[in-house]
């Protein structure tokens, strides 16, 4: 019975030696958080038509020269860095100007770039006249908004990156795939797309100040 005492004892106060002490196990470290990925970032959906069966452009809006696009622009051809998107009478063509260029042809190479009538992710050009740009049987002119469907669409272009650093190419809202393109007697066409060289430059334009 003293022994069994005794016993007891002494357990209890190994017991009361090793809560004081404490354990001998290194304590665990605390946990380190993985650092974050930075965020994706945020590319606008590419615009979509429910009249149109053409597939959805799936090239994103060009981003570089994005903040530059509202607002009145001169469009300068990269391979004719002399012509600017112009018009004569109702069409589209590219045509030389310069600081001796009379008003009229300044300002008729001078556009306004507003949330597109179709889409406001992308963008439609006005002139100083208050017609738009669009394409009729693909053929690139200058019209007033009769206020129909089809023709908000026609005149709704998507910026996308151009041919060299700080260039963009003008899609076509209602036919992905086709550009506004000058041709080689320097008429605007809406083209489709092809993978050569001389067809990327040839879409390709660089904003610059207005002429008015």
């Amino acid at each position: 019975m003293t022994a069994a005492a005794g016993a007891v004892t002494l357990a209890a106060a190994g017991v009361a030696w090793y809560t004081a002490a404490g354990s001998h196990e290194p304590a665990p470290r605390p946990a380190v958080a993985a650092p974050l990925s930075p965020a994706a970032p945020s590319v606008p959906p590419s615009p979509r038509t429910s009249a149109s069966p053409t597939p959805t452009p799936t090239a994103a809006p060009a981003t570089t020269a994005e903040a530059r696009f509202s607002g009145r622009h001169a469009l300068r051809s990269v391979d004719h860095p002399r012509d600017y998107v112009s018009q004569s009478g109702r069409l589209g063509i590219l045509r030389p100007i310069g600081a001796t260029s009379s008003a009229a042809t300044r300002q008729a190479a001078t556009f306004t770039f507003v949330p597109g009538l179709a889409d406001p992710r992308c963008y439609s050009l006005r002139d100083a006249t208050g017609r738009y740009l669009r394409h009729y049987a693909f053929r690139i002119r200058l019209d007033p908004d009769d206020g129909s469907a089809i023709f908000r669409k026609d005149a709704t272009f998507c910026p996308r990156s151009g041919s060299t650093a700080g260039s963009v190419s003008l899609e076509s809202y209602n036919y992905p795939g086709r550009y506004l393109r000058h041709r080689d007697n320097l008429q605007l066409w809406l083209d489709p797309s092809e993978n050569t060289a001389v067809y990327r430059t040839d879409r390709s334009f660089v904003l610059v100040a207005p002429w008015t």
